[in-house]
């Protein structure tokens, strides 16, 4: 062969051997330890490091290995060393230039000719699948791309397919199952399931708007609710376009469904905020008008109670003088009492009026106290019992109303609680009117509790009525922003909702339960 020739070959063979990403490697066993391992020559493209290097650093392919894979690459080993049979595995080396590679290691026992129980050694194929990786770990990016991409979407289109005035076909855009839960897939099999997704309320609207789209007519963009697969309701803005012919003839519309429920529920949020601030200035004016109302009686009641003390005076002075006459005379008639067999009913008129006059100022001073201006602490001491007799002072009017089975049964051990005296006053007051209100016959029961939980670390107050209840629907909603039962009276469904409020900021519980023919309402407050 010339020269010539030999040099062609050496260099064909080294571009065939640069070419090359795998390499073979043998390790030879003597008494079920490892003697001597070879590297292939292609061992270099893989690894960076030639055969030289290898053999004379017998750790040099361990230490290659990377930390978190060496444990997988021993036990491969360890199997082989035993003659089990061996799976590939993937692993992480650390090239010669720094940088990670991922290798395919391939693993083949070689057991002695004379007695194949015996292992001589294993041959490995060393692959190396870097680039595969990366292209799997782009592949994987991607598609954690588009899934990011696909669960921000709260939008997707559908296209409804008209032929002669009539509907014969609806296809739902694959964004469908982040708006609805469901897939496109399961509307195709379930040609109904776009109607019966919709809110019964809104079917009606929903159905007149279709209708005309596919009359042709021009439709504004318009807003229903939609039932999602998970049971949820959602709001959604449904705009649709038409699709004609030349003629004009509806060939078909699309339509764009995107969910607006988190705009939904901040316009709720604003709609309730600016509720409880009417609520509250009503609140207010209400205040100022109770308090001037309570200055205007107090004025009268106070020239009353003074006049029944001085009444009361002047009675045991005429009382002495009319029982010297009666000793002469006999009976004697004051305004068709007969003195002295009536004596006694006279001083219970007395009595009457100057008791009357200390009710007065007693439901006055409430009035005054809970109009007053609330610094909204909750760091003073309060007692829960002095609470409920003060809110009883106040709706007392409303309970003789509605029942004449009032009872009340106070534990007086009950420790005093940091709190704020008029909001958890505010919370009994409506609990007990609605009580009142539930109450359909004057010989329902209507009772107040308080007392201590049996681990004493919380008191509590309970309000029980044998009313008409509450039903299981009403339940589940009662503590939810302007819910009410009673909008025709002009209930605004915030009572319970600022109730409830109240009770959390204070730490504690606010529920209802039903119990036979009773509705129990409990607070529950640390001590």
């Amino acid at each position: 062969m010339s020269p010539k020739s030999t040099s062609f070959t050496q260099t064909h063979y080294q571009l065939l051997l640069d070419s090359v990403t795998d390499y073979i490697y043998t390790v030879s066993i003597v008494n079920e330890q490892v003697s001597d391992t070879k590297h292939g020559p292609a061992c270099f493209n893989v690894t960076g490091y030639t055969q030289h290097e290898l053999e004379e650093d017998e750790d040099l392919w361990f230490t290659m290995v990377h930390d978190d894979d060496r444990k997988l690459v021993l036990e491969q080993a360890a199997l082989a060393k035993l003659g089990k049979t061996v799976k590939e595995i993937e692993h992480r080396i650390t090239h010669k230039d720094g940088s990670i590679r991922w290798v395919r290691n391939t693993i083949v026992v070689r057991f002695d000719d004379k007695d194949d129980s015996k292992v001589v050694g294993y041959d490995g194929l060393i692959q190396n699948i870097t680039d595969k990786k990366l292209a799997e770990e782009a592949l994987r990016s991607s598609e954690q791309r588009y899934r990011n991409l696909l669960n921000s979407i709260t939008d997707y289109i559908y296209t409804v397919t008209v032929d002669k005035g009539k509907v014969v076909k609806t296809e739902h855009g694959p964004a469908c199952v982040k708006v609805t839960g469901y897939t496109s897939e399961e509307y195709v099999e379930d040609e109904e399931l776009w109607y019966r997704m919709i809110v019964e309320e809104d079917r009606k609207e929903v159905v007149r708007f279709a209708n005309k789209a596919v009359k042709g007519e021009s439709i504004q963009p318009f807003e229903h609710r939609i039932i999602h697969k998970d049971g949820t309701i959602r709001w959604v803005r449904n705009t649709i376009v038409a699709r004609k012919d030349s003629t004009g003839s509806v060939l078909a519309y699309d339509g764009l469904i995107s969910d607006i429920t988190d705009r939904k529920k901040a316009e709720q949020l604003a709609t309730l905020q600016k509720e409880q601030l009417i609520q509250a200035e009503k609140m207010v004016t209400l205040g100022i008008l109770v308090s001037g109302v309570a200055h205007e009686i107090n004025n009268p009641n106070n020239f009353i109670m003074l006049n029944a003390r001085m009444l009361q005076k002047i009675w045991l002075d005429v009382e002495q003088h009319l029982d010297c006459m009666t000793k002469e005379k006999g009976s004697v008639e004051l305004a068709g009492i007969h003195y002295p067999a009536e004596k006694e009913q006279i001083h219970r008129l007395l009595q009457a009026v100057t008791d009357g006059g200390k009710r007065i100022q007693k439901i006055v001073t409430g009035l005054k106290d809970f109009a007053r201006q609330d610094t909204g602490e909750m760091k003073a001491g309060v007692s829960i019992n002095e609470i409920v007799n003060q809110a009883v002072l106040i709706v007392n009017n409303l309970i003789q109303k509605a029942t004449n089975r009032f009872e009340l049964d106070l534990n007086t051990q009950i420790p005093v609680i940091k709190g704020n005296f008029q909001k958890l006053e505010q919370v009994l007051i409506n609990l007990i009117t609605n009580s009142c209100q539930a109450l359909t016959d004057k010989n329902q029961r209507l009772t107040i509790q308080t007392g201590l939980t049996s681990s004493n670390k919380e008191v509590f107050i309970r309000v029980i009525d044998e009313g008409k209840g509450i039903d299981d629907d009403v339940m589940k909603h009662m503590f939810d922003p302007f819910f009410t039962t009673k909008r025709d009276t002009g209930g605004t469904g915030l009572g319970l909702s600022i109730s409830y409020t109240i009770v959390k900021d204070h730490g504690g519980e606010l529920y209802f339960k039903r119990d036979q023919q009773k509705t129990i309402a409990t607070i529950k407050l640390p001590v």
